[in-house]
């Protein structure tokens, strides 16, 4: 109590220090002559971040840079129309409704839908197979 007064903390503190400082320390790799059934008391074997495997990072970099190529490639393959659509269905901040694309384009919300569908399909298909 008189440490906690001097130093001006709470006595749940000083006790909590006292704890910390008279446990021994813990290795985080386990021994080598350790058994297997202690070894979950060291933190190498449940402090472990499985996704952070270089080589798995790596190769998931490269496969999302390649899928984004094809996709890039396939966007650049459409006609200027379902370019259109498609931006301005999908990619558009306010997106466009199959109405005001049929009034842009002279043509039924149905013919839009069916010209949309069309280029998702291509875009699908240029991914699928190149990947």
């Amino acid at each position: 109590m008189a440490i906690a007064e001097d130093l001006n903390v709470e006595l749940s503190d000083v006790y909590e220090m006292e704890k910390r400082l008279g446990s021994q320390d813990m290795s985080f790799d386990m021994p080598v002559d350790e058994a297997a059934e202690e070894s979950y008391a060291y933190p190498a074997n449940y402090l472990q971040q499985h996704g952070a495997d270089p080589s798995v990072l790596l190769e998931n970099a490269d496969w999302e840079g390649h899928g984004q190529d094809l996709l890039s490639e396939a966007l650049a393959d459409l006609d200027e129309r379902s370019l259109d659509i498609l931006s301005s269905r999908w990619l558009a901040d306010k997106k466009a409704t199959l109405h005001e694309l049929a009034e842009r384009y002279n043509v039924s919300a149905e013919r839009i839908r069916q010209l949309e569908q069309n280029a998702m399909k291509k875009l699908r298909a240029a991914v699928v197979l190149e990947a």
